[in-house]
């Protein structure tokens, strides 16, 4: 019975996400700048109130152009901003000298804790890295982020953007002040080898076909735990299982000012179901363990986004594999392959802002336009890291050329050939809130301490986690 409940339960998760994934997003034939054609597309009727917003908020927000330096905050651990600033450089002719990365925090969390403060002091600020699960906090405090109109760019620039990045990227009144240089869909990254040596898989379609939905996903970890003779789990991590799931809700975490369940609640159940039968390692994400259990078989493999599968020194991939070298040189110790996996689903992603205090408007916008308008260079830019641009132009050119190979998958598999089909079914409209990041690092929490007894029971851990989330956001409504 349990079974069949958990079955059911997952199987309603697959349809939201075919449901979302019904969206259409009509991408332009041109392959150049998309800046060059948008006006021609856009819906004047929907974009009205937006326009009136940007132009008085440029009115009121005036930049300067008399900096010495680019200045860019992110993260210790943010490497694409470090080839951004690489590429930008080679191929503009900007010396490398007059960019600099202002590192805040070891990761996108610590980036968030400390923006703030370092915006509200003397340090110099043209733009900042954003991530979706916080982005809000900075957009909608006009204090700190500028509209991106304030250097030039209007909404109609982004007319080939993946929709759901453009409304992740505006305040709470519609403007728009964050720009994505890259779309984020995923899929299941797992070992070639032990797929072949376990469940006699040769190649990518075949593997899909074993995890082509929920239901099948768990026959196929019972088969392979079986066969394996215990060694080997399907799955590696509760985080990168909820990464999918959650993409599935149909609710935002608070609407209206009150804490949202919406599917959660089920996640208890179907997380302790796969670690009980010892479908999923259970290891921890961001840590060694997490890589070394891919490495040792311990797990088959995890779900992994677009920019985790660059050939990049610090991607997932690249710790999956054990990868050796870089650039062309990338070789990997262990046999990679990639397929699209249950569901469709985005993890993550990082936008561009601008700060208020931005000195170098000039080359703060050529960088931005470089990056995010640009499709020319944004595909230099995908061509140059192995990242999924923001362009459905450029993407599904790349995608039906069928040219590109990572070093890091076996026979160098296109992973774009799987990526774009499932970019087209990522919408997001309207599920992005300011209090995300908060919240799903205290539902990790709970589901953690559910998994690992701290919690008796399921309701035991939703109620720690809606204390959790009071404690955190008094004002909120939590039943």
């Amino acid at each position: 019975m349990k079974k069949r409940i958990l079955a059911a339960v997952l199987a309603s998760a697959s349809i939201l996400g075919a449901v979302a994934g019904c969206s259409s997003n009509n991408a332009t034939s041109s392959t150049g700048s998309s800046t060059t054609d948008s006006s021609k597309t856009e819906d004047s009727s929907k974009t009205d109130d937006s326009s009136k917003n940007e132009e008085s908020k440029t009115e009121a927000t005036e930049l300067k152009d008399d900096g010495d330096k680019l200045t860019i905050l992110a993260w210790e651990s943010n490497s694409d901003i470090v080839n951004m600033v690489k590429l930008f450089c080679k191929e503009t002719g900007t010396p490398e000298d007059k960019i600099e990365i202002s590192k805040q925090g070891s990761n996108g969390e610590g980036g968030r804790d400390q923006y703030q403060q370092y915006l509200k002091g003397d340090g110099d600020a043209d733009l900042m890295c954003l991530e979706a699960d916080w982005i809000l906090q900075y957009i909608n405090d006009d204090q700190l982020t500028a509209p991106l109109s304030a250097l030039g760019i209007e909404e109609s620039a982004y007319s080939d953007a993946y929709g759901y990045t453009v409304a992740i990227g505006k305040n709470d009144a519609g403007v728009l002040k964050g720009a994505s240089f890259q779309a984020a869909p995923g899929g299941f990254a797992y070992r070639a080898d032990l797929a072949k040596k376990y469940l006699g898989v040769n190649n990518p379609d075949e593997m899909q076909a074993l995890v082509k939905d929920w239901d099948t996903f768990q026959s196929t970890a019972k088969t392979l735990y079986d066969k394996s003779g215990g060694k080997t789990s399907l799955q590696a991590t509760e985080g990168g299982l909820w990464q999918v799931y959650q993409a599935n809700r149909t609710k935002a975490w608070v609407v209206d000012g009150k804490l949202e369940m919406d599917t959660a609640p089920d996640f208890y159940d179907i997380a302790k179901s796969f670690k009980d039968n010892k479908y999923m390692a259970d290891v921890p994400q961001w840590q060694d363990a997490w890589y070394a259990a891919v490495q040792d078989g311990t797990a088959l493999g995890d779900f992994v986004p677009t920019w985790g599968l660059t050939t990049g020194t610090s991607s997932i991939l690249y710790s999956f594999a054990k990868g050796t070298g870089e650039g062309t040189e990338v070789k990997p110790t262990y046999e990679m392959a990639f397929c699209a996996g249950p569901t469709n689903y985005f993890w993550g992603g990082t936008w561009l802002g601008v700060s208020t205090k931005c000195d170098n408007k000039s080359l703060a916008k050529q960088f931005v336009e470089f990056f995010t308008t640009n499709a020319d260079t944004m595909k230099k830019y995908t061509e140059f890291t192995g990242d999924f641009c923001n362009n459905k132009t450029v993407m599904k050119d790349i995608a039906e050329a069928k040219t590109n190979k990572n070093l890091l998958l076996k026979d160098g598999q296109d992973q774009f050939a799987i990526l774009y089909t499932a970019a087209e079914g990522i919408k997001m409209d309207g599920m992005i809130t300011k209090y995300d990041s908060v919240i799903k690092g205290h539902f990790n929490t709970s589901v953690q301490g559910y998994l690992d007894g701290t919690y008796a029971t399921k309701d035991d851990a939703i109620n720690a986690f809606k204390k959790l989330v009071k404690g955190s956001f008094p004002d909120l409504t939590v039943e």
